[in-house]
């Protein structure tokens, strides 16, 4: 097991790409877009970011504004659920309220291609099933229910 300590966007491409995880970049951020992720109901955004301390997969979830009091009251059972990801929820005056789910895992050590993918492969599961114990609670927001019938990124 070759540990690798200058981890980069391009090293982790090649990563993504031998686990047959589809990823794209945009023009908009440095994030590595999670296809897979991102193309499950009510999620705005899936990425993974390279930082200096280590690598941050965010997920974005759009949710119902009268489902807030709900999530807040069941943020600790969310976190308790789901011990690999930090959950919360994100409610700014000028955009819908999102559940934010993310997960990280520190580089300054070095880091595996097996570590790597044991890492993205967790958190992508987890934060499937996030996203559908969201839909069970009638939280997420979807397309339909949108107030012009779309989503934006960034």
């Amino acid at each position: 097991m070759s540990i690798v300590k200058n981890i980069s966007s391009t090293l982790l491409k090649g990563w993504l790409s031998e686990l047959a995880i589809e990823h794209y970049v945009c023009d908009h951020c440095h994030g590595l877009h999670l296809s897979h992720i991102q193309s499950l109901e009510g999620v705005v955004e899936s990425r993974l970011f390279v930082e200096e301390w280590g690598l941050l997969i965010s997920t974005e979830f759009q949710i119902r504004n009268s489902a807030i009091l709900l999530l807040a009251s069941e943020m600790g059972v969310l976190n308790a659920n789901y011990p690999t990801l930090k959950v919360f929820v994100d409610a700014a005056d000028d955009n819908l309220a999102q559940l934010v789910a993310g997960a990280t895992v520190f580089t300054g050590a070095g880091l595996s291609e097996a570590q790597f993918a044991l890492f993205v492969t967790t958190s992508m599961e987890m934060m499937s099933q996030l996203g559908n114990e969201l839909r069970q609670m009638n939280c997420l927001l979807v397309d339909d229910d949108s107030p012009d019938g779309s989503f934006s990124l960034h």
